[in-house]
């Protein structure tokens, strides 16, 4: 049986019509790309091998280039990016050996002569596309006996590039019938689709179009929009969609959504993306090895939907690495045996061995060994990391028959493949990020957009339309940056080449082969051509395709005549486009959620909580509604949004030095405290702000290193001037019923002192960019944390003073008298006053929310303290820092 073959450069995703057959299927021919008709070929001649993946051809190629010495036209940009200009290079040698080229060949030019010494040195590189391609025509010069009698071009034959056109030339000497299919096109009569090919068919004028409907351009502002208008043309008339044929300029998940709704069929067709998250585990664990520790890294590996690591350990390790940000110590610890002995209750039928296994695996992950991004990693360690991420996702594809787990198990697989074949003995960063972008490339398409059973075909390409088709919508028609490939070569360089036998094609040719692909649809959509296009597509402008400028051309006033717009469409209740009606049925618009003052609870559902703590009061006597969604309905930002930086970070490091420093007794010396927090601030950097060490924090890191130190220089300078001794650090309290008969207050004093009487101070730590905001809360007497912490300290009794003392501004800023050095004394309410405010607030607060009632007030959030006036409430809002702005409707 001789095979019948038809043949376009731009079918090797699929082409309609899709066989070459009358009937629904044919046995003995089939419509073929490049790579389908090499596959065919090479299966006549048996030469058929395992493909090489292209990353592993990189990498032997970078070996060959380093094999070959001396001074290369590529040499300085090589040092600067090897891995890159490997890649260039091996695609200009691909385009020569395509063309015929081989090393031999005496030809005067560095650039070729150069490439000819990067072919012999180093190992046998692996064969690429036009390796194979040379092999093939080598193999028919033998003149085998094919079982292929017949090859019709869709192409021109002299627009296919060099090499296929000597393939054709060898298959046409070994008898194959190599012949230009019949285009000719069924009589359109005298509609706009017949007068919109003349200018292509003709060297005469473009004609005017009337307008009759047989061709359309649907323009839209959104690709959403367009897809609705889309779908409902389709439904109008669901019984005329047979033989209906979509090209896809871009996927079709935004159509697919349309189609749906109407009850339509979707098209399934995904654009491969690198971007899957699942793919994002190979790089991001490449990511963790690098120092230092990049906790923005660390908490996307590990809010990955689908992660080597459970959901429930990867949630627990982000909320510790998120606040404060770092990887390591004492805190990192608690949190793996915490873990541990929630795997233990998990998983109770599991051995120790087993989980301590499983532990040690998913620790692999997040905290490997790091390395120096500049010196690089050893080879050993990066092929494990490959492997590691490659043998788990085998594992999972294994289990759940996922393709795209078995799309990361071959790229880690084709990456440990380049690392050992690289042979060298490190990797810096550059190039492992180089390698991991090359073996991902262009990703992998959607697994879950699966097409189903539909009146209409698709074709991804509009060169891949070769016959007939009724109707033809040319989704998303726009510029989508195909262009040819640039000119390499010069002109001494091509005519040298050409002299050689192996002539380089000149770019005007790839350019007129993708000009007729274009030309396509409008050669064969029979009775009607619709194209789409919107103004906006994934957020980005969307310009027109190259095309629309060629039909215009001549036409003055086109788009007026065959256009029409998406969003009148929609509006209208029965519009005509493109030969269909389309009823739509009004729909009364609803009304967005207006914003609320108060909302409702059921009665005695928010109840007093067994504890409260200064910040919790701060939030409930300011504002209800943020109390209860925070306190009580636990509703709270993101892992990844709670990532502390700024004045937080500062505040959050500098009290962890500040924790280690002051011991009870006597203050430290101020310069024995420069020199030990700034010990101890290298030590907890990469603990608890490690992002202060990645590149652009260079400032903020320098501000630390010196501005913390500095602060609790003066701290102690404070203490010491006015004998104050040190009782604890982050003092714990907790007491019952301090509040109401059901509730009482815990908390964490952040610096306990006393003086030589033994009165207690309290010190509130805060690193601030001004000390303006809380001079005011003591003036106004609604010093919140100060006064929860004088009321339980001491005795009921005693006076105690209270104050922040402002590390940023390096000065104490209190409430009280008799102080000495950095301080800023202001006259208000005393903390007991304060307090007493408290308890009647809190009481009527609880009271009011009791009976079901939960205000917002929003209404407040910029009225001055001494101008707010609520009956219960102590303090207006700070609307500026809420997480709820958008759920309370004040945005």
């Amino acid at each position: 049986m001789s095979l019948r073959l038809v043949f376009s450069s731009f079918a090797d995703a699929g082409a309609w019509p899709e066989h070459p057959g009358a009937g629904a299927a044919v046995v003995d021919a089939a419509v073929v790309g490049p790579m389908r008709l090499l596959d065919h070929i090479e299966t006549m001649l048996r030469l058929g091998a395992p493909a090489s993946a292209g990353v592993k051809r990189i990498a032997i190629y970078r070996r060959k280039l380093e094999a070959c010495g001396g001074e290369r036209f590529w040499s300085e940009s090589f040092k600067k990016d090897s891995w890159s200009t490997a890649r260039e290079l091996l695609n200009w040698r691909d385009e020569l050996v395509e063309a015929g080229w081989r090393p031999g060949m005496s030809i005067s030019s560095r650039h070729l002569a150069d490439l000819a010494a990067a072919e012999s040195a180093g190992p046998d590189l692996p064969s690429g596309l036009s390796d194979r391609l040379q092999a093939a025509i080598a193999a028919l010069g033998e003149k085998p006996k094919l079982p292929l009698a017949l090859i019709e071009l869709i192409d021109e034959r002299g627009d296919l590039p060099a090499g296929w056109r000597r393939l054709l030339d060898a298959l046409e000497a070994c008898g194959v019938s190599v012949t230009a299919r019949d285009a000719t096109d069924a009589d359109r009569g005298s509609t706009d689709l017949a007068r919109l090919l003349t200018p292509f068919e003709s060297k005469r004028s473009a004609p005017d179009l009337a307008g009759d409907g047989s061709v359309c351009l649907l323009t839209a502002d959104t690709e959403l929009v367009a897809a609705e208008a889309i779908a409902a043309w389709l439904a109008a008339d669901k019984n005329s969609n047979e033989g209906l044929l979509f090209v896809l300029g871009k996927d079709s998940a935004l159509l697919d959504h349309a189609l749906h709704r109407v009850g339509l069929p979707r098209l399934g067709a995904s654009t491969p993306s690198p971007h899957r998250a699942l793919l994002q585990v190979l790089p991001l664990a490449f990511a963790l090895a690098w120092n230092p520790p990049d906790p923005k890294s660390l908490l996307d590996f590990l809010l990955l939907p689908v992660s080597p690591l459970p959901r429930w350990a990867a949630n627990r390790l982000a909320s510790r690495v998120a606040q404060p940000p770092g990887v390591g110590g004492p805190l990192w610890q608690e949190v793996f045996e915490d873990i541990a002995k929630r795997f233990a209750e998990k998983s109770p039928d599991d051995s120790e061995a087993k989980r301590a296994a499983a532990i040690a695996a998913w620790r692999a992950y997040v905290e490997p060994e790091r390395h120096d991004p500049i010196i690089g990693i050893p080879r050993a360690a990066a092929r494990g990391i490959a492997g590691r991420v490659g043998a788990w996702a085998s594992a999972r594809f294994g289990a759940t028959d996922d393709a795209l787990f078995l799309a990361l198990a071959t790229a880690a697989s084709d990456l440990g493949a380049a690392i050992e074949a690289t042979e060298a003995e490190t990797f810096d960063r550059l190039l492992i990020e180089r390698m991991i972008e090359q073996v991902i490339g262009a990703g992998v398409s959607d697994p879950t957009a699966l097409a189903e059973a539909a009146p209409w075909r698709a074709v991804a390409h509009p060169g891949a339309i070769w016959g007939p088709a009724d109707t033809a919508i040319w989704w998303h028609f726009a510029d989508n940056g195909e262009i040819a490939q640039r000119a390499i070569w010069d002109s001494d360089e091509r005519e040298a080449l050409k002299q050689a036998g192996s002539p380089i094609d000149d770019p005007s040719l790839a350019l007129r082969r993708i000009a007729s692909a274009w030309e396509q649809p409008v050669r064969h959509a029979r009775k009607k051509l619709i194209l789409v296009r919107s103004s906006m597509a994934g957020g980005e402008e969307v310009k027109s395709h190259p095309l629309w400028h060629a039909l215009v051309a001549g036409r003055p006033g086109l788009e007026m005549r065959i256009g029409a717009r998406a969003e009148t469409i929609l509006s209208e209740p029965a519009p005509q486009f493109a030969g269909r009606i389309l009823i739509h049925r009004e729909v009364e618009p609803g009304s967005l959620p207006e914003r609320r003052g108060e909302w409702s609870a059921p009665a005695d559902r928010i109840a007093p909580r067994e504890f409260e703590s200064a910040s919790s009061l701060s939030s409930l006597l300011s504002c209800p509604l943020q109390w209860t969604l925070n306190y009580v309905s636990s509703l709270e930002s993101g892992v990844r949004q709670s990532l502390a930086g700024g004045d937080a970070l500062f505040g959050t490091l500098a009290h962890k030095i500040a924790e280690t420093l002051f011991k009870p007794g006597a203050p430290p010396d101020p310069g024995e405290a420069v020199n030990l927090a700034r010990a101890l601030l290298e030590e907890f950097l990469p603990q608890m702000a490690a992002t202060l060490l990645l590149p652009g924090a260079a400032r903020d890191l320098a501000t630390a290193r010196q501005a913390i130190p500095e602060a609790l220089a003066e701290l102690t300078r404070f203490l010491r001037a006015n004998k104050l001794s040190i009782v604890a650090m982050e003092k714990g309290f907790e007491d019952a019923g301090s509040l109401g008969a059901k509730t009482g207050i815990r908390g964490s004093i952040d610096l306990l002192a006393e003086e030589e009487d033994g009165r207690p101070v309290v010190i509130d730590l805060k690193w601030q960019r001004t000390d303006k905001y809380r001079r005011k809360e003591i003036a106004d007497g609604v010093a919140i944390q100060l006064a929860v912490y004088a009321r339980h300290v001491g005795d009921a009794k005693t006076a105690v003073p209270t104050g922040y003392f402002m590390l940023r501004q390096k000065r104490f800023v209190t409430g009280a008298q008799g102080f000495n050095g950095s301080v800023v004394a202001i006259e208000g309410e005393t903390p007991r006053e304060t307090w007493k405010r408290i308890e009647k607030s809190w009481r009527a607060a609880m009271k009011e929310m009791s009976g079901g009632a939960v205000r917002a007030t929003f209404d407040q959030d910029e009225v001055d303290q001494a101008k707010f006036n609520d009956p219960i409430l102590m303090t207006p809002p700070n609307c500026k820092y809420c997480d709820f702005a958008t759920l309370c409707g004040r945005e």
